[in-house]
C-alpha cells in the first residue's frame, strides 16, 4: 500500500531540520541547534478477526498529532489548524483518497492473514498476579491502606481486573494504570484499591484475561501481608539469636564457676601433711 506523501509544509519543515540539526548558521546568525521529529504511523484496529477493522493514518509534528485518515470516517480529519491546508488537500485528491480507502483490504486485513499464518494473532499468555501493600496512612480516626494488583507477563493487553472485599466487589476507590507494554510481546498493569484493612477481612483479585478458561482469583489477608510475615522472620531471628546467645552465656558462666571451685582444692591438697 503506498502512504500518501507528506504535504509540503511538512516536507519543508523536515528540510529545515536537516539544516538545522547538521549544525549550519542560521538566518539570524545563530549557531543554535534545535531537533525537529515528523513522524507518520498506519495503524490497524481489530475487532473480532476481521469481521470489523479500523485503519488509521496519523501524521505528526514534534509529538502532536497534526492530522490523520480515519477509514470509518473515510476522509481525513485535521486535529490542529496546522493540519486543515493538508486535509483539505488530501480530501480533495481522489486517488489519495481512494487508496486511504482500499487500506483496509490491501494492508490490514493482508497482514493480518499473514500474522495469523505465523501464529501471532492467536497468541495467547496468562497472567501473573501479585498483591502488596503500599502504603498506610491515618485519616479521621481510621486506618487506610492501599492495597495494589500487580498483574503482569500477560499477552494480549485487553483485560479486566476487579477487586472484591469479603466477597464484595469494590468499585469506588478503585484506580487502575493502562497496560504497559514492556516490548517483550508481553504487558503490565497496575490495579490500586484504597480501603481500610479490619482482622478477618479477606480481599481478593479477580483477573477476566483471554488466555484464562475462568477468571484467576487470588486472595490476601492483613495476616498474610509482606508486612507481617517480615515483622513474624525478624521475630524468628531475634528469638533464635537470643537463645544462642543465652547459651553460649550459660556454658561460659558454668565453666567459669568450675575453676573457682576446683582452685582451692588444689592449693589445699599442696598443703596436705604427709
Amino acid at each position: 500500500m503506498g502512504a500518501p506523501g507528506f504535504p509540503e509544509t511538512l516536507v519543508s519543515l523536515l528540510f529545515c531540520c536537516s539544516l538545522l540539526t547538521s549544525g549550519f548558521t542560521l538566518c539570524n546568525g545563530s549557531s543554535e541547534v534545535r531537533d525537529f521529529v515528523a513522524a507518520v504511523t498506519s495503524e490497524c484496529h481489530y475487532l473480532n478477526g476481521t469481521q470489523r477493522v479500523q485503519y488509521l493514518d496519523r501524521y505528526f509534528y514534534n509529538q502532536e498529532e497534526l492530522v490523520y485518515f480515519d477509514s470509518d470516517k473515510g476522509y481525513f480529519i485535521a486535529k490542529t489548524e496546522f493540519g486543515k491546508p493538508d486535509a483539505d488537500y488530501w480530501n480533495n485528491n481522489k486517488e489519495i483518497i481512494e487508496d486511504e480507502r482500499s487500506s483496509v483490504e490491501t494492508f490490514c486485513k493482508y497482514e493480518y492473514e499473514i500474522d495469523t499464518a505465523e501464529g501471532i494473532t492467536n497468541r495467547r499468555v496468562e497472567p501473573s498476579i501479585k498483591i502488596s501493600l503500599m502504603n498506610q496512612y491515618e485519616e479521621s480516626h481510621t486506618k487506610q491502606h492501599m492495597l495494589i494488583c500487580y498483574v503482569f507477563g500477560f499477552y494480549p493487553s485487553e483485560i479486566e481486573v476487579k477487586w472484591y472485599r469479603n466477597s464484595q466487589e469494590e468499585t469506588e476507590l478503585v484506580q487502575s494504570t493502562e497496560p504497559y507494554h514492556n516490548g517483550d510481546w508481553s504487558y503490565q498493569i497496575l490495579v490500586m484499591l484504597e480501603t481500610e484493612i479490619q482482622k478477618g477481612d479477606t480481599f481478593t483479585c479477580e483477573v477476566h484475561h483471554r488466555s484464562l478458561k475462568a477468571p484467576h482469583r487470588v486472595d490476601w489477608h492483613p495476616q498474610s501481608s509482606d508486612a507481617a510475615k517480615n515483622k513474624m522472620a525478624t521475630g524468628i531471628v531475634g528469638f533464635v539469636l537470643g537463645a544462642v546467645f543465652f547459651v553460649v552465656g550459660l556454658v561460659i558462666y558454668m565453666r567459669g564457676r568450675k575453676g573457682q571451685t576446683s582452685f582451692p582444692l588444689q592449693q589445699n591438697e599442696r598443703f596436705l601433711p604427709q
